[in-house]
């Protein structure tokens, strides 16, 4: 492949697994990491992955809502996955719960479902839900939480020039809105308790694990006698979760150089011309789902 500067660059063959869990993308809101998600997308593949809920944040409205190229090109990827043998099963959260109301329903072969049961390759039965269904300040205080998500966007634009400096600086990755998050979870009690809460009730309904998002913490630990797996966020940490073909799991945290998220973006850019059928209109509706969010996302796949 040639680069941006006319070189000619070999980007390496996909590392491919068996499964792959990913949320907490965000996409449609302004400062996440889109071009490394979409990088991610085009160096890793699998047989199946999950999407593990707030793919798509319709909680930002009007202005605030952020659409790029790239946010297309990384819809286009996983349609393009999909076309090609890929399954696919996405979990709403709370920032794309209008999605629930389609569940069992597919769209572009992507399937919808509200939660979903997987079986690893060496017989474990994993648990894959968002994680929102055990956090009772969302459910209790809605109110509160819009009012956090305008906060964090905020505290997301004024960390702009903090991380540009610390890059220039070459000092270590630090974000202020992770910052300010972290704090909230250490004197929540729904946060504090989340873990044992979420592995007591997968021990309960007889899972040997949970694979969840939700509170932004790629973690892994054994709770309850079960297996907590949390596959991070695309905001700031840009992980996943990864079940090789033996069924050994582990997390992921992409970090690529700047170089290769160019080189990679061109490729998917390359990909979309070569692939004109993914260029349909693919109209996310959300008002139909939600008229109280007053919300409507044209997306161009």
């Amino acid at each position: 492949m040639i680069s941006p500067n006319g070189a000619l660059f070999l980007l390496p063959e996909a590392t491919y697994y068996r499964t792959l869990f990913i949320s907490d993308c965000h996409l449609g809101l302004k400062g996440v990491q889109s071009d490394k998600l979409l990088a991610f997308l085009q160096s890793h593949d699998a047989e199946k992955i999950y999407l593990v809920g707030d793919i798509i944040d319709h909680w930002c409205k009007g202005k605030k809502w952020h659409w790029t190229e790239t946010e297309d090109l990384i819809i286009q990827n996983l349609i393009s996955k999909a076309n090609k043998g890929t399954q696919i099963y996405y979990i709403p959260g709370n920032h794309d719960e209008a999605f629930r109301d389609w569940c069992s329903t597919k769209i572009h072969g992507i399937e919808i479902i509200n939660q979903a049961e997987h079986t690893t390759a060496d017989g474990r039965n994993l648990w894959i839900i968002h994680g929102d269904e055990f956090d009772l300040f969302i459910k209790n205080h809605r109110w509160l939480c819009h009012l956090g998500h305008f906060s964090i966007q905020l505290l997301m634009k004024i960390n702009r020039p903090i991380a540009w400096t610390r890059r220039l600086l070459k000092l270590p990755q630090w974000s202020l809105a992770t910052a300010a998050r972290r704090a909230m979870q250490r004197n929540s009690r729904t946060f504090k308790n989340y873990v044992n809460t979420v592995t007591r009730e997968a021990a309960r309904l007889g899972y040997d694990g949970v694979v969840c998002g939700h509170i932004h913490k790629a973690e892994f630990r054994v709770k309850n006698g079960v297996e907590y797996w949390n596959d991070g966020d695309w905001l700031e940490s840009c992980t996943a979760i990864a079940e090789a073909m033996d069924g050994t799991m582990e997390i992921l945290e992409y970090s690529p150089k700047i170089s290769t998220i160019s080189l990679l973006r061109e490729r998917a850019k390359q990909n979309a011309i070569n692939q004109p059928s993914l260029k349909t209109e693919f109209s996310l509706d959300i008002n139909e789902l939600e008229a109280s969010n007053g919300f409507v996302a044209e997306v161009t796949v």
